[in-house]
């Protein structure tokens, strides 16, 4: 009988252990948007792979241990970060400044009841009182923005307040669990403990797309509002019979970056109404692909190696050579990947010199003495 050796269940093993935990952060990403409430755009952040996977590796060692060691001071430690969950909606009515109500959801090691009492004794010393209001099982700390907001009596020299605008009235933060915060807009975080209830939670749609890529270091969603053409329109977009009716066939959207064990992955859904209009999308893509693939290689046989965007056109030349572009049903899936190794390089060239004139002080010149 043939012994197996050892070196040659090394690739299995690996490739076991790497769609494990592939799946084990799929499941994460869905357990953490399946919680959100319904929503227009929801952005979902692994800070855990963010601050453990790609800070170190394109932060310089000093900056990353600052950093760490900055937060450390607060009794806040980052490596502990698990997600990071923001869900937005258009509201109805909307309001006078047209912007979107929000929530935010952080999950990690920490103690969220530690932490909000340090916010209540933060917020006492700027003699600031939230108010308590209980929500189901939940109690919201409602905060006055619009309070903080005010001068005090004779600020502007005429002896009356004079309050500055703020986006939203009033901001309300709670704990949804021993290690999960949460703070928006009261309403939104309302409609957050009835989604955690099992009502009005995120669309499985919108899950499905924002949880699509296993790998992924952040995501954006996104389902346009029925009245996206008019709003379009009114911010001085040409009205165009064709190209409005492009935008109804698509339902949703999704970004996404990953990381895998060579490269950072870039990547898009379209959900569309149809099959066909999903292969109309993929046909447009195909030329607009041609198109940068054909003026890229014009502009890069000009350059010279020497040349301080020679990197950046062959690292883009590269990428393409990489894309993805297919269709499953309805849905168009796009994707292109570019190795570590030359992300890496790019940012560090980029921080450089910013670096260095930071950390670089000027001559003083000394007086001249008079004789």
């Amino acid at each position: 009988m043939n012994k197996v050796k050892p070196a040659r269940l090394l690739l299995p093993l690996a490739l076991l252990l790497a769609l494990a935990q592939a799946a084990a952060a799929q499941t994460n990403a869905r357990q953490a948007l399946a919680s959100l409430p319904d929503s227009q755009a929801v952005l979902y952040v692994n800070a855990h792979r963010v601050v453990h996977d790609v800070m170190p590796r394109v932060m310089p060692p000093a900056d990353y241990a600052k950093m760490l060691k900055e937060a450390q001071q607060f009794g806040f430690d980052v490596r502990g970060l698990d997600y990071l969950a923001v869900g937005a909606r258009l509201a109805e009515p909307a309001p006078a400044n047209n912007l979107p109500e929000f929530v935010v959801v952080l999950h990690g090691n920490f103690n969220a009841d530690t932490l909000l009492a340090l916010g209540r004794v933060a917020a006492g010393s700027q003699n600031i009182s939230p108010r308590r209001e209980t929500y189901g099982s939940k109690t919201l700390e409602i905060i006055d923005l619009q309070s903080i907001g005010k001068k005090p009596d004779g600020a502007d020299g005429q002896g009356e307040p004079k309050s500055s605008p703020m986006p939203y009235p009033e901001v309300a933060v709670m704990a949804l669990d021993a290690n999960t915060l949460v703070a928006g807009v009261p309403a939104y975080v309302r409609a957050l403990v009835d989604a955690a209830e099992g009502r009005g939670a995120l669309k499985s749609s919108m899950v499905d797309l924002a949880a699509r890529d296993p790998q992924a270091l952040w995501s954006l969603t996104v389902e346009p509002p029925p009245a996206l053409i008019d709003y379009l329109h009114k911010f001085g977009a040409p009205s165009n019979k064709e190209f409005d009716e492009m935008i109804d066939w698509v339902k949703q959207v999704s970004l996404a970056q990953g990381l895998d064990a060579l490269n950072y992955t870039m990547s898009a859904s379209l959900l569309t109404d149809s099959p066909e209009h999903a292969s109309a999308f993929s046909g447009l893509v195909r030329m607009g692909l041609l198109a940068a693939q054909t003026g890229l290689s014009s502009e890069a046989a000009k350059l010279k190696p020497s040349d301080k965007s020679y990197a950046q056109a062959r690292a883009a030349l590269d990428a393409i050579k990489t894309f993805v572009n297919r269709t499953e049903g309805n849905t168009l899936l796009l994707s292109f990947s570019v190795p570590q190794k030359v992300v890496h390089d790019l940012v560090r060239n980029e921080m450089g010199p910013k670096r260095a004139a930071q950390t670089t002080a000027p001559r003083r010149r000394g007086r001249a003495r008079r004789r």
